[in-house]
């Protein structure tokens, strides 16, 4: 049977169910049964068939709304790679403080810490080969009298430049440190404000 002629025998089942044939009305989708219809072969029509039988030969059977038995359940697909832990946001509500004296070397555990120096303090960021330290680690710095110095070593920059950085001048001064890439920070400090 050609593709064409099947497509207007679909048309014309779809057509019969919501039809009248023979003064009854067929409404498979409400019912959840299967409704017969049949088509002839010679010249297309249509009619429902009560008895679920065609003319042998002549008609062609075609079923609406029929449900063929469940197939059996397939397998379940592998479960995937579990994806990266994200990490945590923001600082807690309390400062961990971290006392430091003359000369310090960044670790990553510095890491959403206070430094804070009493006299006089070098900070050394090292190259991320020697010690390993996340992009985006934020370090706050203090000082309380005297001088706080940041000194990268050789290979590393801070604020785009491969010299040693401190605050201006004074006591009581604050500032900050964040790690921009393996091997370059920048060091924000606050003005001045107390001599």
């Amino acid at each position: 049977m050609s593709s064409d002629r099947i497509q207007k025998i679909v048309v014309c089942a779809l057509a019969a169910v919501t039809a009248s044939v023979v003064g009854n009305f067929v409404v498979a989708s409400a019912l959840n049964n299967s409704v017969t219809i049949c088509v002839s072969i010679k010249d297309s029509k249509v009619r429902y068939s009560k008895d679920k039988t065609c003319k042998a030969g002549a008609e062609t059977l075609l079923t609406v709304n029929e449900s063929g038995p469940v197939g059996a359940t397939g397998s379940r697909g592998a479960t995937g790679a579990t994806g990266a832990t994200g990490s945590a946001g923001g600082f807690a509500s309390t400062y961990s403080i971290k006392e430091i004296s003359v000369t310090h070397t960044v670790q990553a555990s510095d890491a959403g810490k206070l430094l804070i120096s009493r006299d006089g303090t070098t900070i050394f960021l090292p190259t991320n080969a020697s010690v390993p330290i996340p992009v985006g680690t934020r370090i706050d710095i203090a000082n309380r009298k005297s001088f706080l110095i940041v000194s990268p070593a050789s290979g590393v920059t801070i604020n785009f430049v491969a010299a040693a950085i401190g605050f201006d001048t004074g006591n009581y001064q604050m500032g900050t440190i964040i790690k921009l890439a393996n091997d370059d920070w920048v060091f924000m400090s606050s003005p001045n404000e107390f001599s």
